[in-house]
């Protein structure tokens, strides 16, 4: 079980801006999320992933996968939340909805899994990764 503690919420509302600066497709609020630091990763998008290492080629995924949607957005329902000191991390099932420039929409649930440090009094993100769940109907 879960350990509670005074910095849950801190670290939920850090989680939740994340999936508010990916759903906006904003890099200058993903910044503000990330410690945007070169050990940083992202392991996405969740079909077919990729690891990205660095803040620099993580913005580098965003600002080449972004543009293939004219709309994109993710949640998270979170499931646990977990700190230890300094490091928290956050799991849960991710919904995503995606609608290509050629029309075609797609969804996906995902188990998502995020990082984060204390720097500073706040909860930055240092680690992503989203995995696509397999179709109950398959």
């Amino acid at each position: 079980m879960a350990h509670k503690s005074p910095e849950t919420d801190n670290v939920k509302a850090a989680n939740e801006a994340y999936y508010a600066a990916l759903s906006a497709r904003d890099l200058a609020a993903m910044a503000k999320v990330w410690t945007c630091a070169p050990d940083n990763i992202l392991i996405a998008p969740p079909v077919n992933p990729e690891t990205h290492v660095g803040w620099n080629a993580i913005r580098r995924q965003w600002e080449k996968y972004w543009p293939l949607f004219d709309a994109f957005s993710v949640s998270m329902q979170v499931s646990t939340v977990n700190i230890n000191g300094p490091v928290a991390w956050v799991h849960g099932v991710e919904t995503s909805k995606r609608r290509r420039k050629t029309g075609e929409v797609t969804t996906s649930t995902n188990y998502g899994t995020n990082i984060f440090v204390k720097h500073d009094g706040r909860w930055l993100m240092v680690f992503h990764q989203a995995a696509v769940l397999p179709d109950a109907a398959s």
